[in-house]
């Protein structure tokens, strides 16, 4: 089963903001084509004949190569255009992840971090794969975010429609969101784990177990009122 994390951000998709989003992400752990199998990545654009799909010739590890896949997705339009690539993590686990930045709008932008059970197989790697988000999350001030399974719809882009939601097994609130919930009533979320962060934001893990904790989730969802 696939899954992934996904951010909204109030940005432009602008050069500058790619360049320090991948420069952060290497400076994290991140690396390009290190892992199992030849890595590849996509840019898709409103006209089908203008995509690119490349994949790696051979499994090597070139993360200086994402400076040249940056420049190339600069000249395609940042106000459509969606770009998707596979990364490694090599830290304190391996695993292989997609990034895919898609802007839907003005000042309106997904970020989304894509992974699966074959790639992220156990709770340790889960909780690395989760921290590498929130220290996304935290360095670029994202507005919110929430763990998805693979099709479902995206995250609400409106603020007040996220808030509506109820929470999933992941989630991450900004301090604007967290302060229309009542910072006190969130921090003491019967879950997994409630930690407040740097940006005055917070992540909320009901549980780690990505195919659902039914009881866990009905117990944090009274807590919030849903």
């Amino acid at each position: 089963m696939d899954w992934d994390v996904q951010f909204r951000c109030d940005e432009n998709l602008e050069p500058v903001f790619i360049h320090k989003l991948f420069y952060f992400l290497i400076s994290i752990g991140i690396k390009y084509n290190a892992g199992d199998y030849n890595t590849y990545y996509l840019i898709y654009t409103e006209k089908n004949e203008n995509d690119v799909e490349y994949k790696e010739k051979e499994r090597k590890e070139s993360t200086e190569k994402l400076a040249e896949i940056v420049d190339t997705y600069t000249k395609f339009n940042l106000k459509t255009d969606l770009l998707s690539i596979w990364l490694d993590y090599q830290k304190e686990v391996d695993f292989r992840f997609s990034f895919t930045l898609d802007p839907i709008g003005e000042n309106n932008l997904f970020v989304t971090f894509g992974t699966g059970e074959h790639l992220v197989p156990d709770e340790k790697s889960f909780l690395v794969f989760i921290n590498m988000c929130k220290e996304v999350f935290v360095r670029f001030n994202f507005s919110h975010g929430a763990f998805r399974i693979e099709n479902i719809s995206d995250v609400p882009h409106d603020k007040g429609d996220f808030l509506k939601e109820k929470p999933n097994i992941v989630n991450f609130y900004s301090k604007s969101l967290v302060d229309k919930i009542g910072r006190e009533k969130l921090l003491s979320t019967p879950a997994f784990k409630v930690e407040e962060l740097e940006n005055g934001g917070v992540m909320l893990i009901v549980c780690t177990k990505v195919i659902g904790c039914p009881d866990e989730m009905y117990r944090v969802w009274g807590h919030l009122g849903y």
